[in-house]
């Protein structure tokens, strides 16, 4: 079971009615290589439309094991922890 908290708040963005219709209309929106975005979208800043990706042929290269993967991130999730220690000092190992 997984729980998720949702936290929220009640932002006033425009007093203006005739503001708030045009900013969700697309005459706000701009022409970027025949495509329509926002003014504030991050494509404004290249040239030109970068080359297409290329994907990846899923069965030329199966995925690693999941055990293999879990250690893998455990590692990287404890790799700047201090290791853990009991009250003597002494290192403590968790199984």
């Amino acid at each position: 079971e997984m729980e998720l908290e949702v936290a929220g708040r009640h932002a006033l963005l425009f007093d203006d009615d005739a503001t708030a219709a045009f900013v969700n209309s697309s005459d706000a929106l701009v022409d970027w290589n025949s495509l329509l975005i926002d003014r504030y979208d991050v494509r404004h800043l290249l040239s030109t439309l970068p080359p297409p990706r290329r994907r990846r042929n899923p069965q030329a290269q199966s995925p690693p094991p999941v055990s293999s993967i879990e250690s893998e991130l455990d590692r990287e999730r404890y790799l700047y922890l201090p290791p853990p220690s009991d009250e003597h000092g002494k290192l403590s190992l968790l199984v």
